[in-house]
Parts: structure tokens; C-alpha cells; sequence
């Protein structure tokens, strides 16, 4: 275990002087090709790398090769597991890697993380090789999120804020069932994955984000889902009865959604109603 760690920990002095895109905030023009790979990078709220590995050639033993070859293909894994985790967008502008140069906590922390990656598929290849498949949640106990739990905390929470004085609720019926969380369509508009994104409504107006929610429950369940394709697993975040608006565009390196100013005053007046926002009952479409 600790030659395992010594490798983890020398991936990281690698992984640190390569140039990443994050290092500059240069994620201006995010295209559809970084987009589907934030979606492989965390797949159903885990980040999965495989690693493969070989024998020396100088072992006979075929017990002995193949259990060399294991031991390889776990190393490899660390290596490009750590390389996914720390391309994670946690904020717009901000990396799990840059939040790991900056700090030797985080670093221990994620370090420890991948080494206690589960295995969740490995096999024994035809031509002696072998191949394993690691895996970590993003959210959780024992967590990318766990990891870097102090970095995610705003510096204060706030309260939600109100609609604004000029809204006007549409007149609904006794029998209108509660507003059970929000969906927002950016569907088209080439939306990133962040650990941390917010809603803004186009008077830059903050109507939903992190300052507004308890610390401990973020680490825990996230902030959002983002739902492909009509995702049902996804979309049920946003309870049974959501309210669906249709976000006017992006901002922050394509990571937060801009709702309409009408259609921010809703999402408030209904949180206000039914306070979705503590569960964190939000879905993104993709």
C-alpha cells in the first residue's frame, strides 16, 4: 500500500506540471466534443478510468505473470483515474486539479480517495494482459465531494431571495399540486457538468447556487442531476410534479444556465411555497 501511494503521489507532481486548460480559466468555447467528455468523465454520479497492465516478460511462472499483470493494470488505473478526477469542473472556472495545487489537504484527501477506488470490473486478457476498471463517486461518503468538502463551502450561506416586486403568480386552481423541484431545458445550448453550478436569470440575478444551501447536504446528494436524452432516473431529482422552464442561455464558461427574469420569479415563488431548493430537487437537460 504504500508503494501504491508513493505512485499516486508522483502521478500528482506529473499531472501538476502538465498545462490544463483550468490552470488559466480558459474554458472559453466549450464545444460539444468537451461536453460529451464531462458526461463520460462522471457517469451516473461516478468517475470510472480503466487501467491495463503486463507482465515482465522475463516471468515464467504463469500464476505469478498474471498476478504481475493485475498489479500493473491497478497502478495504470490510479494513474488515469486521478487524471479524471482532477479534470472534474467543480465551479466554472475551477478544477479539482487547481483546488489540489493549491493545497496539500486536498491532495492527501484525493490521493487517499483513489487509492480506496473500488474495482468494479477487471479481467484477464487473451494475449497475457490484464485490465481493471476503478471507480469513485463524485457525491457522497468517501467522495470527490467529501474530498475537497472545505473548498465547496461558500463563504456564508444566504438566504433565498424573493420574486421580484413586480411578479404576478398565474392564477392556478385549488387542486395545482405543489411545485415539487425545477427543471431547466438547455438542451442545445451546450451546457458543462459542474459540481457546483448555479441558475442566474438575465439581470445576473443568483436564483439558485450553493450560498443558499446547507454544506453538508451538497456533499452528500450534489446539486443537481443532468438528464440526457429524457434521462427518467435523472429527471425524477425534480419530484413528480417540477416545474420546467427553458433556459435563454449560458454564462461562466458555459457551466451556469440563465433563466428568463419571469421565469426566475416562479422558480422562487414556488420554492418559497414548497422549499425544493433544501433538497436540492434540480435537473439540468443536456
Amino acid at each position: 500500500m504504500r508503494k501504491l501511494g508513493y505512485v499516486i503521489l508522483t502521478v500528482w507532481l506529473v499531472l501538476g506540471l502538465t498545462p490544463v486548460a483550468a490552470a488559466g480559466n480558459d474554458f472559453t468555447g466549450a464545444g460539444a466534443t468537451e461536453i460529451r467528455g464531462q458526461v463520460d468523465a462522471w457517469k451516473d454520479g461516478v468517475i470510472e478510468a480503466t487501467g491495463t497492465g503486463v507482465s515482465p516478460s522475463s516471468v515464467g511462472n504463469a500464476a505469478q505473470a498474471s498476478a504481475m499483470a493485475r498489479r500493473a493494470a491497478i497502478v495504470d488505473g490510479y494513474r488515469n483515474l486521478l487524471e479524471k478526477v482532477g479534470e472534474v469542473r467543480v465551479e466554472a472556472a475551477t478544477t479539482v486539479r487547481n483546488y489540489v495545487l493549491e493545497n496539500d489537504m486536498v491532495k492527501t484527501n484525493i490521493s487517499g480517495l483513489v487509492q480506496g477506488a473500488r474495482i468494479v470490473n477487471e479481467q484477464a486478457l487473451p494475449d497475457g494482459s490484464y485490465q481493471v476498471t476503478l471507480q469513485v463517486a463524485l457525491f457522497g461518503e468517501h467522495s470527490v465531494a467529501a474530498a475537497i468538502a472545505d473548498q465547496m463551502k461558500p463563504a456564508a450561506m444566504l438566504p433565498v431571495p424573493s420574486p421580484s416586486a413586480a411578479y404576478q403568480p398565474p392564477a392556478m386552481g385549488e387542486s395545482a399540486p405543489v411545485v415539487s423541484g425545477v427543471i431547466v431545458d438547455a438542451r442545445g445550448l451546450g451546457l458543462a457538468r459542474v459540481m457546483s453550478p448555479r441558475i442566474y436569470d438575465e439581470t445576473g440575478r443568483i436564483i439558485y447556487g450553493n450560498m443558499y444551501l446547507d454544506a453538508d447536504f451538497v456533499v452528500s446528494h450534489g446539486m443537481v442531476d443532468y438528464a440526457v436524452n429524457g434521462d427518467g432516473e435523472a429527471v425524477s431529482r425534480a419530484g413528480t410534479s417540477p416545474l420546467v422552464v427553458k433556459a435563454v442561455g449560458l454564462r461562466d464558461f458555459n457551466a451556469n444556465v440563465v433563466v428568463s427574469r419571469a421565469d426566475a420569479d416562479a422558480i422562487l415563488a414556488a420554492n418559497a411555497k414548497n422549499n425544493f431548493f433544501a433538497r436540492t430537487a434540480a435537473v439540468f437537460e443536456q
